[in-house]
């Protein structure tokens, strides 16, 4: 991660390092060139003591835990970039020090939370509600919210996986099936938003990026070997303004994929950032989709384009009749 993201990370877990040191003095376990400058900037703190569990060489500045032994009551420990282990907090433990209580490690082990497990909680402040759903929390993920309905299903090798910092959230309403290898990415403070009814048939990758939001409705089709890639990936600029073109500015309504209800996309279609798909219409597949979309309507080819209108679609292919499909599904294609 880059410097502004580590101070993005900093500042995310403040309050909870205030909350967990009660007016302690902070102290590191490792060096932070750029932790010293938040510290300098947030608390004025411009020369923290720097602590090592290992033996101190001739000449250098760091302190040897043992000469803050049983000092809990006077320092917490913040590590900003030193992994937490197994061995290290077991470490720290002799010395007095307990992970949370009275010390805390920004970079952490990759955290699992298998299905079967109702509710997760921890120090990061990560709360996750995913009976159905095997939930992967990537080193330095903080402030993750993940709620899945209890009634959805997921096949194998589905699963989500949070990555990097900012507070990323997850939405999954009810009765969502996930069938095979259908993977999801979010990253940093991006949001997923999926509402009831809606499948997935294999092999699908979504990518949200930070900042960026997918919006996904009910009742929708998505069938298999799909991409959805909400957000650009790099960063892109203009060399005459030398400004960035493709911020990734959360709320920003240029950084969304927004699929209405009952949308049926169709197999190996791309999904690309900065797409909006109306109510009842269907993605032909290989379709490359970018830009706005009405309302019941079949688009189609790469890039995607509109080539029929006032349609709507059943998952009931045995049906030569509308009978069944919901009268919210049966409009004309807005001319907007």
């Amino acid at each position: 991660m880059d410097k502004d993201t580590f101070l993005k990370h900093y500042q995310n877990m403040k309050s909870t390092i205030d909350r967990l040191r009660r007016g302690r003095t902070i102290v590191l376990l490792g060096d932070s060139e750029t932790y010293r400058e938040f510290l300098e900037s947030e608390y004025g703190l411009s020369d923290p003591m720097i602590i090592t569990t290992v033996k101190k060489k001739a000449g250098d500045r760091f302190t040897h835990i043992m000469e803050i032994k049983n000092m809990n009551d006077q320092y917490f420990i913040v590590a900003p970039k030193q992994k937490k282990t197994l061995e290290m907090q077991l470490r720290l433990y002799s010395y007095g020090y307990e992970d949370f209580e009275d010390c805390f490690f920004f970079n952490h082990d990759k955290i699992t939370i298998d299905e079967g497990v109702k509710d997760y909680t921890d120090g990061y402040g990560n709360h996750i509600h995913a009976p159905s759903c095997r939930v992967v929390l990537d080193e330095y993920v903080c402030m993750a919210d993940i709620s899945v309905d209890e009634s959805c299903t997921f096949g194998e090798e589905s699963f989500i996986t949070v990555k990097t910092v900012g507070g990323a959230r997850v939405n999954i309403e009810k009765k969502c099936t996930f069938e095979d290898n259908v993977t999801f990415s979010v990253f940093g403070d991006g949001c997923i938003d999926i509402g009831s009814g809606t499948t997935f048939v294999r092999n699908t990758e979504v990518t949200v990026l930070a900042g960026m939001k997918l919006g996904i409705g009910k009742d929708c089709l998505f069938s298999c070997e799909i991409k959805l890639y909400c957000g650009d990936g790099h960063a892109i600029f203009d060399v005459t303004e030398r400004k960035r073109i493709n911020t990734q500015d959360k709320n920003n309504p240029k950084n969304i994929i927004s699929i209405a209800d009952h949308v049926w996309v169709g197999m190996r279609s791309i999904i690309l950032n900065k797409t909006v798909i109306g109510q009842s219409s269907v993605v032909g597949a290989g379709s490359v989709v970018k830009g706005i979309f009405p309302n019941n309507c079949i688009l189609a080819g790469n890039p995607a384009r509109i080539i029929r209108k006032n349609t709507t679609w059943s998952a009931n292919s045995l049906r030569n009749d509308m009978a069944h499909i919901p009268e919210e599904y049966i409009d004309l294609t807005s001319e907007e």
